[in-house]
């Protein structure tokens, strides 16, 4: 019993003369660090550290030097110029109340500080976290309170939901209109976790004048295909698609998607390539593509009906 004393009582004393070394606050780790001096000088006169230092929890997500290099030019010096705008972008990369650690959560959705969904998703085929689409290469770097995630591109704040976006672009204009006559509008804004390829106008003007005409005259027929054109609870950016990934849509009809990759690193979902990746919005992300979708049993159906498919 005297043995055990002593060892119980050189462990307290060895564990009360340790030093412990406190965690930095935010601008001294953003500074030791070395890359983020862009983001820091953005930062100190925004207001959002004296937020950041009052909060019991918080992450940030600190664009690293390079990732504002990325910006061109005139986009950099509007964001610096315009005081609304660099809040409303700086302010997306801030949590607070809640301290976010790389590597230890699946996909989950943290609220912005102006109250935005910033999505975390873990992509395991190659070994990626992502915010809001947006690869996470500096993780967990301790600070006070919380943790600073370097990434390696701005993020930019969704700008509305799902149908504010696509009714707003002046290249949606046909896919929009058939969302609304078919009375999938609540559909598209149910799902929280959502991804969806949204053919642009130019896309759509492929299509045979003869298809068209089916599909305005069968309106199951093209609910099926705008539902082909989602993947309902997940929320896939171009970070987290690799070659030959199959995918489940919203159809019902057991129809898969395939991403695949040419040999200058294009992605296409089936034969329509992607155009513009990983716009963030409410629900989830659009990506826009140059072909229609068409599901299986909607050909089958138009070439039944003696229908040339464009």
């Amino acid at each position: 019993m005297k043995y055990v004393c002593l060892v119980v009582t050189v462990v307290i004393s060895l564990t009360r003369g340790q030093t412990v070394t406190p965690f930095p606050d935010v601008v001294s780790a953003l500074t030791a660090n070395g890359h983020f001096e862009t983001f820091l000088d953005l930062l100190k006169p925004s207001g959002l550290l004296e937020r950041i230092n009052s909060s019991s929890h918080f992450t940030l997500f600190a664009p690293t030097d390079d990732a504002f290099a990325k910006l061109p030019a005139d986009t950099f010096n509007a964001l610096k110029s315009d005081p609304n705008q660099l809040a409303q972008v700086l302010g997306y990369h801030v949590v607070l109340s809640s301290s976010f650690k790389a590597g230890t959560q699946q996909d989950t959705v943290l609220k912005s500080s102006n109250g935005l969904p910033i999505r975390i998703n873990t992509y395991s085929l190659i070994h990626s976290n992502a915010a809001s689409g947006v690869n996470i290469t500096l993780k967990n770097i301790p600070v006070v309170h919380g943790y600073i995630q370097g990434v390696n591109t701005v993020l930019n704040p969704p700008i509305g939901n799902i149908v504010q976006i696509a009714m707003n672009r002046t290249d949606l204009k046909t896919f929009t209109s058939w969302v609304v006559s078919s009375n999938l509008v609540q559909f598209f804004l149910n799902d929280d976790d959502v991804t969806l390829f949204v053919p642009n106008d130019d896309a759509i003007k492929k299509l045979s004048p003869a298809t068209l005409d089916y599909l305005n005259s069968h309106p199951s027929a093209l609910a099926d295909v705008l539902k082909y054109h989602v993947m309902s609870d997940y929320t896939l950016f171009t970070i987290g698609m690799t070659h030959s990934m199959t995918l489940k849509s919203a159809d019902q009809h057991h129809d898969l998607l395939m991403i695949l990759e040419d040999g200058n690193g294009g992605l296409f979902v089936n034969h329509a390539k992607i155009v513009e990746k990983d716009i963030a919005c409410i629900e989830g992300v659009l990506h826009i593509i140059d072909n229609v979708l068409i599901p299986s049993h909607v050909l089958v159906a138009i070439q039944d009906a003696s229908v040339a498919v464009g």
